[in-house]
């Protein structure tokens, strides 16, 4: 096995192959972490899926062997109102995510201005497929 160092939130070592993995990154642009404190991101293929939310924001998931193509849907608690509200990907990003069994892919998140509207959803996210993939053989 190949592990690979990563420098996103991430809580250190990550081992590739045997199902695709994910992990959710807070930009740094506009105080992102601060701007968007409560936040989900639920990824789901078939009758799998799972989450990483700000209750613990290093967790990476691995799939049990899947790969391909994943929805996901990115929500964060408005404050204002109390409930959970889906944000926007930005332009060229889609509420899916793909990610090959030996690959690790992420979801980023960024808050679009540090002096939101009351009440406006304030973030957008984007994705990259396949960002670390392990090579050759086990």
């Amino acid at each position: 096995m190949t592990s690979t160092s990563v420098n996103a939130n991430s809580s250190g070592q990550l081992v590739l192959g045997n199902g695709a993995q994910f992990w959710v990154y807070l930009s740094p642009q506009n105080d992102t972490a601060r701007m968007i404190s409560t936040w989900r991101v639920t990824f789901s293929q078939g009758n799998w899926s799972d989450m990483i939310s700000s209750e613990n924001p290093t967790k990476q998931i691995q799939t049990p062997n899947l790969s391909g193509i994943f929805e996901i849907k990115v929500e964060l608690l408005s404050g204002s109102t109390g409930t959970w509200r889906q944000i926007p990907p930005q332009n060229g990003s889609h509420n899916e995510i793909g990610c090959n069994s030996n690959c690790a892919s992420m979801v980023g998140i960024v808050a679009d201005s540090i002096n939101p509207p009351i009440g406006a959803i304030n973030a957008h996210f984007w994705t990259t497929w396949d960002a670390m993939c392990k090579t050759g053989q086990n």
